[in-house]
């Protein structure tokens, strides 16, 4: 089965998690395969990665939604045992962790690389802060899809 854009997002996410994660482990260590960024990236990295976690934060959301369906759709059946349900059940809770780990963790890690990659006298302060200024976004964007998804009153 080939999956859904969002499925296939989440699998890129996760790598791209994963990548930025060992980057910036090495970048804290001293050892950057990558040249440095000057203090004055990080006026427009801020931006950028809010705007990546609010993206993630939506997608996360839009995926969670996408599970519960097929959830739904599976546990209709009318010839599923108790314990296909509660596996189907636990099977689907484990699927929404996995897609926001993947969803939230890649502009996490990107921050964080990216806070390693900066270098001057700017870095201090303001560049620690491009991890938290990812997940500002995406807990903005997943708020934001909540809103959205909430039935009018």
């Amino acid at each position: 089965m080939q999956g859904s854009r969002l499925e296939r997002g989440e699998r890129i996410c996760f790598r791209v998690a994963v990548a930025c994660a060992a980057l910036g482990f090495l970048t804290s260590a001293g050892c950057s395969p990558l040249p440095s960024l000057t203090a004055g990236a990080v006026p427009w990295l801020h931006p950028l990665l809010l705007l990546a976690g609010a993206a993630a934060g939506l997608a996360s959301s839009h995926r969670g939604v996408e599970i519960d369906r097929r959830r739904w759709e599976l546990l209709e059946e009318p010839l599923l045992t108790d314990g296909e349900r509660q596996l189907a059940h636990k099977e689907a809770e484990r699927q929404r962790r996995w897609a926001s780990l993947a969803y939230l963790g890649a502009p996490l890690m990107l921050g964080y690389w990216l806070a390693y990659q900066v270098e001057g006298e700017g870095r201090a302060l303001a560049a620690a802060l491009l991890p938290v200024t990812a997940v500002l976004g995406s807990v903005a964007g997943l708020a934001w899809a909540r809103l959205r998804e909430r039935p009018p009153d």
